[in-house]
């Protein structure tokens, strides 16, 4: 018998904590402060993002974790953190090894 994949409950969960332990460090690094970043952290309203540092996180995740952000339409949606780590995560997971 197999377990089924815990992967499609992250979403909900916000995602794998080393995706978010990545995001909260490209973060600190972007914005010269750390923070714990929650799942339901709104990106532009609670974290004060603007446009030039979404870009700069939004590359810094793409050279950490080798996936395609800025390119990507389905990025352009998110709106939580939650909701970005949870598509790195589907990214990272579509990744050829």
């Amino acid at each position: 018998m197999t377990l089924p994949d815990p992967t499609p409950a992250a979403p909900a969960t916000g995602g794998s904590t080393d995706t978010l332990t990545a995001l909260e460090e490209v973060y600190a690094q972007i914005k010269r402060v750390r923070r714990d970043l929650r799942p339901s952290d709104r990106i532009v309203q609670d974290l004060e993002i603007d446009s030039l540092a979404t870009l700069e996180i939004l590359l810094g995740l793409e050279e950490r974790f080798g996936v395609s952000l800025v390119d990507n339409p389905r990025a352009a949606g998110v709106t939580t953190v939650g909701d970005l780590v949870a598509l790195l995560d589907e990214l990272r997971a579509a990744r050829p090894s």
